[in-house]
């Protein structure tokens, strides 16, 4: 269960980063922002995310989701599973002659469904779960 207290971290943070693996397990790093926790299970945040991030999504919904406050280095790392996809904005005006193709046309909303917390750290810490109950 996230707490009050980690609510209010992630929320002051307001930035993550979440990583995702395709079907042969490579990884794949992607940021988000405007964290919020709509409930105790819950994390949401939302990205301009690249198709990569979008395909392994679509292929495998398991994800790590790191929020750190620097230059202190003391974070969270969310492990749990994308409970829902949902587009929350398109560029309008994209113009392919001007811009690089490839480029993230889509804002989506990610609600990864938490299902263990750890400590995050750049320092000595411990990968013991903390208590979701």
């Amino acid at each position: 269960m996230i707490t009050g207290e980690l609510r209010s971290f992630v929320e002051e943070v307001n930035y993550a980063l979440v990583a995702s693996a395709d079907g042969t397990g490579t990884p794949h790093l992607a940021s988000g922002k405007g964290l919020r926790i709509p409930d105790p299970g819950h994390l949401v945040f939302e990205a301009w995310f690249c198709r990569r991030t979008l395909e392994n999504l679509s292929n495998n919904r398991r994800v790590a989701v790191a929020v750190v406050e620097w230059p202190s280095g003391k974070g969270y790392q969310f492990i749990g599973t994308v409970s829902e996809i949902t587009e929350t904005g398109i560029l309008d005006g994209f113009s392919p002659q001007d811009e690089p193709s490839g480029i993230p046309q889509v804002c989506w909303r990610l609600t990864v469904r938490v299902d263990e917390i750890l400590e995050f750290s750049h320092g000595i810490h411990g990968d013991t779960p903390m208590p979701l109950d």
